[in-house]
């Protein structure tokens, strides 16, 4: 019995020093990284200045003439013959192209065959007419020498034959003159129209083969011109640009938002960059309809939306060839001496405008009003005073 014990002791004690654990040996390599703990920086601070802020608009524009008209044909037609292409340089009455007259000239010989007959048939009317009447009035003479003479034979008291001779005579020159009046009216006015509706449409057809040419109506260069033999076009419908080239200016396209800041004959500047350091003074001449003035838009293709920025010296345009690119600078406003900071240190929030200001190792909001911006510089009209250190976004 003693020994059943002690060999369920002995294995239980075996049992045992199989289940101890050996020390756990970590891999390195498979444990994950642990993540450190974000540092976050600094944010920036900034200082309230006083100083100078200019509020001005800067745009690209480029070189270009500063006259320009619409090339388009007098009157519809097909075209027969084209003498220039874009680029060419014409003299004013230089034709630049020419319409199909075919079709006109057999439409004027049959209008002018049409004004001959009808001028025909009313001169052989007239004619007729003439005759007539003449016979009418010396049927007229005539019976007023009958009733002369039967009031001669009747005396001063006619027998009652001599009296009804009489008024015979009186009622035979009283349908002579009736018959002249009747010739006297003329020819059949509206004959006289067919004459001169077909006379119209004589000169109509003239006047449109004397418009046939599309001529040049100054000297320049043809900058664009869309025209082709055969090819049909319609009176008044752009078919090319003819430019003056001897006179540049800025031309520069803008949105809404700054041409509702400029205004016409404001100042400007132009720089370039191929002329380094040096400044041309301008003026804003001409800006796109809705915002220009009535009448400035006279010497510019009616579709075209550019602004027109003219140098105010004109030696200074011939420094400048059309395409060139420049920059322009329209003054605005300044204030010489306001207290600004920068963009990036002012916040917004449901558009509330405010800074943070540190104060005492704390931070204070504070409500600002803001003016003029430019050059990254916004002008702080209330809310903050010089030497104010306001906190970053």
């Amino acid at each position: 019995m003693k020994r059943l014990f002690l060999l369920i002791f002995i294995l239980h004690l075996a049992a045992c020093a199989d289940t101890t654990t050996e020390p756990r040996r970590v891999d390195l390599a498979a444990e994950p990284t642990p993540i450190p703990t974000a540092v976050l920086p600094p944010k920036p601070t900034y200082v309230v200045e006083r100083g100078e802020v200019v509020y001005q608009i800067d745009f690209a524009g480029r070189i270009g003439p500063a006259f320009e008209k619409i090339l388009a044909f007098p009157r519809d037609g097909v075209v027969a013959e084209v003498f220039v292409q874009r680029g060419d340089m014409v003299t004013a009455g230089d034709v630049l192209a020419t319409l199909d007259t075919l079709t006109l000239q057999e439409e004027l010989l049959t209008a002018q065959a049409e004004l001959d007959i009808a001028q025909k048939r009313v001169d052989a009317l007239e004619k007729q007419q003439q005759a007539a009447q003449r016979r009418a009035e010396l049927q007229r003479d005539l019976a007023q020498l009958e009733l002369d003479f039967a009031v001669a034979q009747g005396g001063a008291a006619p027998n009652p034959a001599q009296q009804l001779e009489i008024s015979r005579r009186t009622i035979a020159l009283q349908l002579a003159q009736l018959t002249v009046d009747e010739l006297d009216i003329g020819i059949d006015p509206l004959l006289l129209a067919d004459i001169e509706e077909a006379k119209l449409h004589v000169d109509v057809l003239n006047e449109a083969l004397a418009s046939n040419d599309l001529i040049a109506p100054f000297d320049g260069q043809i900058t664009s011109f869309s025209v082709s033999p055969e090819q049909r076009v319609v009176a008044g419908n752009r078919v090319g640009l003819i430019a003056d080239i001897t006179l540049l200016e800025v031309q520069a396209t803008l949105i809404e938002s700054q041409l509702l800041e400029m205004g016409e004959n404001m100042t400007a500047t132009i720089t370039a960059a191929n002329h380094p350091g040096e400044t041309f003074a301008a003026f804003v001449r001409r800006l796109p309809p809705p915002y220009g003035s009535p009448g400035s838009n006279q010497d510019v293709a009616e579709n075209d939306s550019t602004a027109r920025i003219a140098f105010t010296n004109p030696e200074d345009a011939a420094q400048f060839t059309a395409g060139s690119r420049v920059q322009v600078n329209i003054f605005l406003e300044e204030r010489p001496d306001a207290l600004w900071l920068p963009p990036a240190a002012l916040r917004e929030f449901n558009g509330r405008q405010f800074v943070v200001i540190q104060q005492d190792g704390g931070e204070r909001r504070v409500d600002v009003v803001l003016g003029i911006e430019g050059d990254g510089r916004i002008e702080v009209v209330s809310g903050v005073e010089e030497g104010d250190v306001v906190v970053g976004q």
